[in-house]
């Protein structure tokens, strides 16, 4: 029967009919042919990997500076630029026989056009849990005859492979959560094995559907299969949920697991419960919970492959609520729940469910909530505010593994009670409290050595390392940052810490390392940008690298324009920080300087004190000077120099504040002097550079104003 069960007959339909002018097939043997099945595959390997590149783009425009540094990383720029017009023109030469322009060639980008053209692999990777039946899994490898063209293809060629078979990989586990039919189960799991053979979610739903079905004879023959799969694979641990239910399995029909090198270990003479009927196997509570900031053992690592290990926080619910009314009453009961679900889709956290009934130990609550598995537990209260209808929202969060102390807390003043208004007035306190949580964790971890950390651990120690403001952190902040990477390239914070990393190292180093981190910095704000598409902090960092390249500033205030667009529809969103944030970009991208400086200036003065507010002020330094708010960037000029006196950036918009605002000659030539000692190279041009959004007037006042320096 197969899955075709959970096709419609529609679903069939559409599968049939593929209307479309150009047919990719980058699976296996490149082929690209007509509606009528003519071939229009280019001659040339840099032609075909041109076309292949584009094809999986996601149907958005790739930038020409980008397909260049693929196909000839090793070349000049210029030179490079110069073959990709030669590769473009061979590739629509090509393409001419489908009569229509399936390219759309911009000046600075080149776009499949999504209407006319159909790909194998995008198929595989638009694909759900409802119509993967029309997906076969891959027999051959994506693209294998473009591989050796270029050091730099090779790398992007492994990232798109990789890219498929992990969302094959999803799929398929998100089928078996899914799933009942006996035969379904099998025909996923059989799918998933040829993916990855060692695929412990597929085990074990085999296992579990022959028991479901009385088969104990099969299930005893499954269970031996996966002991020898296991076994063949040198160093690897089959995770502790699949050990228990092989044991278990093995047991039953009198016989012993092979310990060790078959990679089936004992879980430390635990008890292990199963029940047939039942998905899952119940570990005992006691088992302790790897702590996520730090690396696993090298014999436990394997087992951990392809799960996530993230902060767990547990919401201590209902939040307390003392001296409202009942109506009142309801609203502040609902807020744990509601605060809870911000945290739900966030990478880094776990949200610990609490099970039915749950009363924590009165004598040793911390214990009971460890139990659980929680790292942090949040707790709140709802007081009566100064006004008659305002109330006051108290935030805590308490360390368990540090015996209670209280790592950050905040409160929040509520105009009323109102669901809406107070939903999206929590965002603010969830988004500061995720950033003091990953600050608590890379102090908590201050000792350990960098080797010793997990990719999320990594993130976290970089994290820090950027707050600390100094340029001679660069070096150790990239190292981190790439073994952090090729650790676990599916950690969402690692791609966050890349953009800061990026957007502040371009901000500070005005060397050719330096700029050139623009490009790297744009593209993880995309990968976010994909990965986080309803968060709108993504496509804000998106926009706020893209406004710095001359070819990106309209997308820049496109996207902007859209996400304003996106979250206008609630009027109680109107002082929401990404709100503000969206619209200081905008103002700013529209040549709007003052209404930016206006909104940058209540951005300021953000209630949650979170520690990327600190780290993004140079930001705000530069609206604010280019705004007109010049005194509000000297105080703030003043203080960073004498915490941060190695900070380029903020020296840059120091500096020019106290020229504009025409301050004493003394100080100037202080900022000036210092300014040189840090940077002895940077002229009036590469200051100008960072700033091609700016109107050809502004740019004129700020040379006269950084000439009148001294500066060249």
């Amino acid at each position: 029967m197969g899955m075709t069960k959970m096709l419609s007959s529609s679903v069939r339909q559409a599968r049939e009919a593929d209307p479309t002018l150009l047919r990719l097939k980058l699976i296996g043997q490149m082929e690209a042919r007509t509606l009528t099945g003519e071939s229009v595959l280019p001659v040339g390997g840099k032609t075909r990997a041109l076309l292949a590149i584009l094809a999986l783009s996601d149907r958005k425009p790739v930038l020409r500076s980008r397909l260049a540094e693929l196909l000839w990383s090793r070349r000049p720029e210029d030179m490079a630029r110069a073959s990709l017009r030669q590769e473009i023109h061979r590739l629509l030469d090509a393409l001419s026989p489908l009569g229509v322009e399936i390219i759309d060639v911009q000046r600075h980008s080149l776009m499949l056009k999504p209407a006319l053209t159909s790909v194998d692999a995008e198929r595989i990777l638009t694909a759900s849990v409802r119509t993967i039946d029309s997906i076969p899994a891959p027999e051959e490898v994506l693209l294998g005859e473009l591989s050796g063209i270029d050091v730099a293809l090779d790398e992007w060629l492994s990232q798109q492979r990789a890219r498929l078979s992990h969302h094959l990989l999803g799929l398929y586990e998100g089928c078996l959560r899914e799933l009942t039919d006996p035969e379904q189960v099998d025909d996923v799991t059989d799918r998933l094995l040829k993916v990855d053979a060692l695929n412990e979610a597929a085990w074990r739903a085999k296992i579990q559907s022959a028991l479901r079905r009385g088969e104990q004879a099969r299930a005893v023959l499954l269970a031996e299969q996966a002991v020898r799969a296991f076994g063949q694979e040198e160093g690897h641990v089959a995770g502790p949920v699949t050990q228990a239910l092989i044991s278990s399995v093995l047991k039953a029909a009198g016989l012993e697991p092979s310990i060790g090198a078959a990679g089936i270990a004992e879980l430390d003479g635990a008890s292990v419960l199963f029940s047939g009927n039942d998905d899952t196997l119940a570990v005992p509570t006691g088992a302790q919970r790897t702590d996520p900031m730090l690396a696993l053992p090298l014999h436990l690592s394997q087992m951990a492959a392809g799960q996530s290990r993230k902060i767990s926080l547990l919401v201590l619910s209902p939040f307390a609520a003392d001296g409202l009314k009942d109506a009142e009453l309801k609203c502040a009961t609902s807020l744990s729940d509601q605060f809870e679900l911000l945290f739900v889709h966030v990478d880094t956290f776990d949200i610990v469910a609490k099970p039915e009934g749950f009363v924590p130990d009165p004598a040793n609550p911390l214990a009971s909530y460890r139990g659980l598995g929680a790292d942090y537990v949040v707790t709140g209260a709802v007081r009566a505010g100064a006004s008659d209808n305002a109330f006051r929202l108290i935030l805590k969060v308490l360390d368990v593994r540090a015996g209670g102390f209280i790592v950050w807390g905040t409160y929040y003043d509520l105009p009323d009670l109102d669901p809406m208004s107070v939903s999206n007035g929590l965002m603010g306190p969830a988004t500061a409290m995720q950033w003091g949580l990953l600050l608590a964790e890379a102090r908590r971890t201050a000792n350990r050595a960098d080797s010793e950390l997990s990719a999320l651990g990594k993130a976290t120690r970089v994290f820090m390392l950027l707050l600390k403001r100094d340029n001679a952190l660069f070096p150790r902040i990239s190292q981190l940052l790439d073994a952090a990477g090729i650790e676990d390239p599916r950690e969402g914070t690692v791609a966050v810490m890349q953009v800061l990393y990026c957007l502040i190292r371009y901000e500070n180093d005005w060397s050719a390392a330096g700029t050139a981190l623009l490009a790297r910095g744009i593209e993880f704000a995309r990968l976010l940008v994909n990965l986080k598409p309803d968060a709108p902090g993504m496509a804000i960092l998106l926009s706020t690298l893209l406004m710095h390249d001359p070819a990106s500033v309209p997308l820049a205030r496109s996207i902007m324009r859209m996400c304003e667009k996106s979250m206008a529809g609630a009027s109680s969103m109107h002082n929401m920080h990404d709100v503000l944030l969206c619209r200081v970009l905008l103002h700013v991208l529209d040549g709007n300087l003052a209404e930016a400086a206006a909104v940058a200036g209540r951005l300021r003065h953000n209630p949650y004190h979170s520690p990327l507010s600190t780290l993004i002020r140079p930001f705000f330094m530069m609206v604010m000077m280019l705004g007109g708010e010049r005194q509000d960037v000297i105080e703030m000029g003043r203080l960073m120099a004498g915490l941060h006196p190695n900070y380029s950036s903020t020296l840059v918009y120091y500096l020019a504040a106290l020229v504009l605002e025409g301050e004493s000659t003394e100080e100037i030539q202080q900022v000036r002097q210092h300014l040189h000692r840090l940077v002895p190279d940077l002229t009036i041009e590469k200051i100008l550079s960072r700033f091609p959004y700016l109107s050809a007037a502004k740019k004129a006042e700020l040379r006269q104003a950084f000439s009148s320096t001294g500066l060249l």
